[in-house]
């Protein structure tokens, strides 16, 4: 099928469910509940001071149509998926599948085949622990265009009191092959501990070797939150963080030491360079004031440093919503450092991003 014809094919989809369930009969009601939503963003990133022959500016259009239908509150079929068009070197659409999964309840049991997205680390702009999650970027953690796909799993869950179990095993068979997944068994073990929220982890990767992990997260009053990553994958990596809430504002910091490893290594890092230490630090505020013309608004601003190099990105975001499905922003990246530098690499010496969103 043509891809520019699947994106109206997924609206048709999503929709339907819906119009299903406003015509069904009260009994039928009670036993099926969808749920719906379409996301449309109009994105222009334009790069500053460019080093290198290329494009100064880069435009997108994308299309994010999800649904998902509940029966009984046992069974769960989720579908979400984005339809991209942009235009930079050349012309390009893709669509991406982002999660199309079952889910089965029966007891204390959980069960999920498909595409879905799992965290399992703790880390906001690092992880190691986070062996099915989608990689982190710490320029923009919190993936503000929806980009990020999940694995392909089947995945069964033991759910007791305070305790849990997961049992995953993930496919790399329709992963991109420049993403360098590979087939992954893993178990994990969570339970609240004197308020400690702790996990175990373990597994292997298909022709690699095999993992330990350590994760937990503990919350002290209203205000602050601790959390921290313990991992041994060929090396040992570590991850130390924390949160703190007062007057709206969210600050948090993140300390993450990384082994030079194929697996945790960018490509902008030389193999020699020996283990890597990383800085993150950032603060946001949802709602500005609590003000007409200002509750509008959200303000973010963040800096991530490689303290080997020295080099460091800053980021700033603003946004801004027009009633209940409008909202524009802007995303600003400035990477400084030394040409070799990982941060300081960038071909580009600013990167702004402006777009519109509709939400429904």
């Amino acid at each position: 099928m043509n891809r520019r014809l699947l994106i109206p094919v997924l609206l048709l989809l999503g929709a339907w469910p819906s119009a299903r369930a406003q015509n069904a009969s009260p009994s039928e009601e009670r036993r099926f509940d969808t749920r719906y939503s379409l996301s449309v963003i109009d994105d222009a990133t334009f790069y500053g001071d460019l080093r290198e022959p290329l494009p100064g500016v880069l435009n997108q259009v994308l299309v994010e149509p999800s649904f998902a239908l509940r029966y009984r509150n046992r069974w769960t079929f989720a579908s979400s998926a984005i339809g991209l068009a942009g235009a930079y070197q050349d012309n390009y659409t893709q669509l991406r599948v982002k999660e199309t999964y079952a889910d089965g309840s029966a007891g204390d049991f959980d069960f999920t085949v498909g595409r879905k997205m799992v965290r399992w680390g703790t880390g906001y702009a690092f992880t190691a622990a986070g062996v099915l999650d989608p990689p982190r970027m710490a320029t923009n953690p919190t993936d503000r265009l929806n980009l990020n796909q999940g694995r392909d799993m089947v995945k069964a869950d033991w759910v007791h009191g305070q305790q849990a179990l997961t049992l995953a095993w993930s496919t790399a068979a329709f992963a991109p092959a420049q993403s360098g997944l590979r087939d992954t068994t893993a178990f994990r073990y969570n339970v609240l501990v004197r308020g400690f929220d702790t996990s175990l982890i373990a597994g292997n990767d298909r022709g690699g070797d095999s993992f330990g992990a350590l994760t937990f997260t503990r919350v002290l009053g209203q205000a602050w939150e601790l959390h921290g990553e313990a991992v041994w994958r060929e090396q040992a990596a570590a991850l130390l963080g924390a949160k703190y809430i007062v007057s709206g504002v969210t600050f948090i910091a993140e300390f993450y030491t990384p082994p030079n490893i194929p697996i945790y290594r960018d490509p902008s890092v030389s193999p020699l360079a020996g283990r890597q230490h990383y800085a993150f630090l950032t603060a946001g505020k949802a709602r500005l004031r609590e003000l007409p013309g200002w509750k509008e608004w959200s303000l973010s601003g963040s800096i991530v440093a490689n303290l080997n190099d020295r080099s460091y990105t800053g980021v700033f975001d603003a946004s801004r919503w027009f009633g209940n499905h409008f909202s524009s922003y802007i995303h600003l990246e400035t990477p400084r450092g030394a040409r070799t530098s990982e941060y300081g690499s960038a071909p580009y010496a600013t990167a702004t991003s402006v777009g519109v969103r509709f939400q429904l």
